[in-house]
């Protein structure tokens, strides 16, 4: 496992009929400015996903491999976004199956600054309680995952089932994997280590390709962190992949699958998932979601080039 450079580098609706009044709702939000809640219902088959903004964060070319700052400028700019302003999404994702609510990965809390920590206010703005979520399914056990687990030291979600893949659970409960780390990563094994202590009654862990809930498959996705999985989501003929980490910079990975993270346990091993999954989900027409696309983080993947594009999911006018 190549843990050196991620030890390295890992510092990082209207007018009241005939009266003129504005609802309520609109009120506030004409008042305190900001956007809507982010919450985006979409149908796959008899599934439905919700979509839920946690947040974003800027990721500048330091933090990634393989590109210098001119590069990176290069890419943002041919997207149309300012490489010095371009904020990276930190989305969630609810899944409601027959009796399930399952939620995908829990957000940061207040883990991570001010600019991001907002799934409560979204889960509720979407009206799912916290205790009435049965899974929470994780995508790895980085901050920006599951620090939204915890609530006070305790489980956020006292209800649900934590279901994790069984070598991520290894890695970070394994205190040794981070001897002669920085304080950074060594916050992250430790809260990895008190969410899964928090769930420790209701732990489930998976291996390789896995039904974690009806009509939801695990899917191994290694080399972000060894145990880094994607969740397929199939009803009928529709699938969706939620692909986690696949891309932390769209604009720039995207265009260069080569380019890694800092973040990356094993830079090399998560080129090559990012390779394989982007030809993959070109080939076969697949949606996928993912957790750092900007919000609702829904897209198809079309190849461009030596690289690929992203192709924004059409709005479900369905729900």
């Amino acid at each position: 496992m190549h843990r050196r450079q991620f030890l390295a580098t890992a510092p990082l609706a209207g007018l009241a009929a005939g009266t003129g009044a504005v609802p309520a709702l609109a009120q506030g939000f004409a008042t305190t400015g900001g956007q809507v809640p982010a919450v985006q219902r979409f149908a796959v088959g008899d599934i439905t996903v919700t979509c839920l903004s946690d947040g974003s964060l800027h990721i500048g070319p330091d933090a990634l491999i393989g590109i210098d700052a001119a590069g990176y400028s290069e890419l943002m700019e041919a997207g149309f976004r300012d490489p010095d302003t371009f904020r990276s999404a930190v989305n969630a994702f609810v899944i409601q199956t027959g009796d399930e609510t399952i939620l995908v990965d829990a957000g940061t809390a207040d883990a991570m600054g001010p600019d991001l920590g907002r799934l409560p206010e979204n889960l509720a703005a979407a009206g799912i309680d916290p205790r009435g979520v049965t899974k929470l399914l994780a995508t790895h056990l980085h901050p920006d995952h599951v620090a939204g687990a915890l609530k006070g030291g305790d489980a956020a979600f006292p209800n649900a089932e934590l279901v994790v893949n069984e070598t991520d659970r290894t890695f970070w409960s394994d205190e040794s994997n981070f001897s002669g780390a920085g304080e950074m990563v060594q916050g992250f094994a430790s809260l990895a280590r008190n969410v899964l202590s928090a769930y420790s009654d209701r732990l489930t862990t998976f291996s390789g390709e896995d039904e974690v809930a009806p009509g939801v498959t695990a899917m191994p996705l290694p080399g972000h962190t060894p145990g880094h999985s994607g969740y397929m989501i199939a009803s009928g003929d529709a699938q969706l992949l939620i692909w986690a980490d696949i891309v932390h910079v769209a604009p720039v990975q995207m265009a260069r699958p080569d380019i890694a993270i800092g973040f990356d346990v094993d830079p090399g091993q998560a080129v090559e998932t990012r390779r394989q999954i982007l030809d993959r989900v070109a080939t076969d027409r697949m949606m996928v979601a993912g957790s750092h696309i900007g919000f609702p983080g829904l897209v198809q993947i079309a190849r461009d080039g030596d690289g690929y594009r992203m192709v924004p999911a059409q709005w479900d006018y369905s729900l």
